[in-house]
């Protein structure tokens, strides 16, 4: 096998793998249950600890009805499915939650902190990329990319140098999310869509934008009248 012909293979984008009709159907559901549930529980956070759970399992099964009778059904419309990355976040915390009987510890370990830097940096980043290639400005297919082996690759490899560097819980997340990827080819069989969706996408620039203003405000280039 010559270059070139193992080049049209790494970076073809004309036959991707795409995920099976009945699996994307299951996992519409499931994807949304979980991040509707997570997200009920973290709206429900003052409420006493019995009726938070409560209100999360009764969406969540709620949104695993077939049909427009669940409300996944509509999301789906709208946003297709959550990207594989929300997906497990939401699960991770939605578990922590379930076991702890306690409200949710926002402190985290340097180590934790590192890598949620890098990964908060990595999705705004790819985020306004994809943008920029919605809306034509590049001169190449970021987005199609995605669908290629080289794509998968290059993410791969960073993901283990970032695992191999810190050591830590969070950076097996992405080494998950692509291994559930591969299994799966979940949402869309782009390793982009698998990665990042426009709501955690906003989510991430939001946590910047807060995690900037407090830095400022710590460091007094804010005058008093100013802080919150």
């Amino acid at each position: 096998m010559d270059i070139s012909t193992l080049s049209n293979i790494l970076f073809s984008t004309e036959n991707p793998v795409l995920p099976g009709p009945l699996v994307m159907r299951l996992a519409l559901h499931g994807a949304w249950a979980i991040v509707l549930g997570s997200g009920v529980m973290l709206m429900a956070d003052k409420l006493p600890r019995t009726y938070r759970m409560g209100l999360s399992f009764l969406v969540m099964l709620w949104t695993l009805l077939p049909g427009s009778t669940s409300p996944a059904y509509w999301l789906g419309l709208a946003f297709q499915m959550p990207s594989l990355m929300s997906t497990v976040i939401c699960l991770a915390w939605f578990l922590n939650r379930v076991r702890s009987k306690q409200s949710p510890a926002f402190s985290i370990a340097g180590s934790q902190a590192r890598v949620i830097k890098i990964l908060t940096m990595f999705g705004v980043v790819l985020g306004w990329v994809l943008l920029l290639d919605t809306l034509a400005w590049l001169p190449v297919s970021v987005y199609a990319w995605g669908f290629s082996s080289a794509a998968f690759g290059a993410v791969a490899v960073l993901a283990t140098l970032l695992w191999l560097m810190m050591r830590s819980v969070g950076s097996v997340l992405p080494l998950i999310v692509l291994t559930l990827f591969v299994l799966s080819r979940l949402p869309t069989g782009n390793v982009w869509d698998a990665l990042l969706d426009p709501w955690l996408w906003i989510a991430l620039q939001i946590g910047w934008l807060i995690n900037v203003a407090r830095r400022l405000m710590a460091a007094g280039r804010w005058p008093p009248a100013t802080r919150v």
